[in-house]
């Protein structure tokens, strides 16, 4: 076993200056880490990105759920829910519905990622707020759907009986009783549990059904439902909802095709192998330039083969952009990146985003702490090249062996070249105290300046949540914490 992060002996640590540490650390790095091999793109200045402005969606959300409150409190809404029996239950229904309805389009918004919205929250937060919408909306719809049954049986004893009457008596019921059952599909497939157990490409294919459920429910609420109680002004604001959530979805996801077309023409030049299972695309073209990505970010790869055109997979940055040339790190998780690394030199892409707020500007030029695993360490790469001499990189590179580290030469050198160190934490889990590589201990102990740094955390969603919390244990502020997962 290999690692440079040791918790404190008898309580007590004597350790030097973190820089220091650090290089005495990456002395033995490149004694046992595995040679990457590297791109022959010539190195070029990347193109500027353009200042990006950020719009808090907040304000939007409130407004939105305001004057749909209100458009249901003055059509009955509120009276019924209040009226006590079966006007309750119809308020209940009433209510439900309108939740339940809002929840699925704000979801929608958030798949489709617009990029206005990805650029204010960040990818992390928007997937935090889908979870939510998505158990919400299926929840909501769960109740709409009991308190409808009850409401038309007359009493809960008679729930059946008034369910087979909507489904066979009102029109458009069916296809609001299959919306549901769409939705709840869709949110068990979003249980992690399961969804573990599913490749990317059905848990993809599944999740499409969430378009099929509001399409198919929207006919019930705008012609058979309460939910409007003939209010033509109701009516109208949620056809404008609906109406304004596919051009979302349609700008977003249709843009997404169009934009990298309209770019230019983007090819996969090189394949570099990395570590066992993980190798770098070389991706140049006319079309790489007007991406304006930064360091940190990521983007999604279409690939134009026959298996691989109708499915776009988020990757990492591993590099700096250069003039006419991404580098992208991929490691081989599923059926598509096992693809993706198998491709030939020549085979056309289209690059959609970039997506990501993980970028140095968040360090606000304090030292920097990079703490990746795997494939998690490609956008550490990217990151250390933004950083400068005066940020001291440390970078905590966790595999399951030397052998395992990917980038782990190039790590080496850059860390070295801005008067920082590449730090291995390699060995099985078990092998560390607690079964833990970044305990709070073991991280001051080996940092000193560890509080003053900013950190920026990278690879599977628990590393992130351990690493996050044990940094805030060893004192850093969870403002100066930074991590992103890059896909939903």
């Amino acid at each position: 076993m290999t690692t440079m992060l040791e918790p404190p002996s008898g309580g007590h640590s004597s350790a030097p200056d973190s820089a220091s540490a650090a290089r005495a650390a990456a002395r033995t790095t490149r004694a046992t880490a595995r040679p990457a091999a590297r791109p022959t793109v010539r190195a070029r200045p990347a193109v500027p990105a353009p200042p990006r402005t950020r719009r808090d969606p907040l304000p939007w959300v409130v407004a939105i759920g305001t004057v749909t409150t209100g458009l249901w409190a003055l059509t009955g809404g509120a009276a019924s829910l209040a009226g006590g029996g079966i006007d309750t239950m119809l308020g209940i229904s009433r209510l439900s519905g309108l939740v339940a309805a809002l929840a699925a389009l704000i979801g929608l918004v958030l798949t489709a990622r617009p990029r206005w919205l990805e650029r204010s929250v960040g990818l992390d937060g928007m997937v935090a707020w889908h979870r939510i919408t998505g158990m919400t909306a299926a929840f909501a719809m769960v109740v709409h759907v009991v308190a409808s049954s009850v409401a038309a049986g007359g009493g809960p004893g008679r729930a059946w009986a008034g369910l087979v009457n909507l489904v066979t008596g009102t029109d458009w019921f069916m296809a609001a009783l299959v919306a549901a059952v769409l939705f709840a599909i869709v949110s068990l497939t979003s249980w992690r549990r399961i969804r573990s157990r599913m490749s990317y490409e059905t848990w993809h294919m599944v999740h499409l059904a969430g378009y099929l459920a509001v399409a198919l429910a929207f006919p019930h609420a705008l012609f058979s439902g309460t939910t409007l109680n003939g209010s033509a002004v109701a009516a109208w604001w949620w056809i404008g909802l609906y109406a304004a959530t596919a051009a979302i979805i349609l700008f977003s996801r249709v843009g997404g095709i169009l934009r990298p077309l309209v770019r230019g023409r983007t090819t996969i030049t090189q394949v570099i192998p990395e570590a066992p299972g993980v190798g770098s695309l070389i991706i140049t073209g006319r079309g790489v330039d007007r991406l304006h990505a930064k360091p940190g970010q990521f983007v999604c790869l279409r690939i134009l083969t026959r298996d691989l055109w109708w499915q776009a997979h988020p990757y990492s940055l591993s590099a700096a952009p250069r003039r006419g040339a991404l580098r992208l790190t991929v490691k081989a998780l599923g059926d598509a990146s096992q693809q993706t690394l198998a491709v030939r030199p020549g085979t056309r892409v289209l690059v959609e985003g970039p997506y990501g707020a993980m970028t140095i500007d968040r360090a606000q030029g304090r030292r920097v702490l990079l703490v990746g695993a795997g494939v998690g360490l490609a956008p550490m790469r990217a990151l250390l090249e933004a950083t400068t001499p005066t940020q001291v990189p440390l970078v905590l590179a966790r595999a399951h062996s030397p052998e395992d580290l990917p980038l782990a030469t190039e790590l080496d050198a850059l860390a070295r070249a801005r008067g920082g160190a590449l730090i291995p934490v390699t060995g099985p889990r078990t092998s560390f105290p607690r079964g833990n590589p970044f305990t709070a201990d073991a991280l001051a102990a080996n940092i000193p300046d560890l509080r003053s740094r900013a950190a920026f955390v990278c690879g599977p969603a628990a590393l992130q949540a351990r690493v996050r919390q044990e940094l805030e244990r060893a004192g850093v502020p969870r403002e100066h914490i930074h991590s992103e997962r890059f896909a939903w």
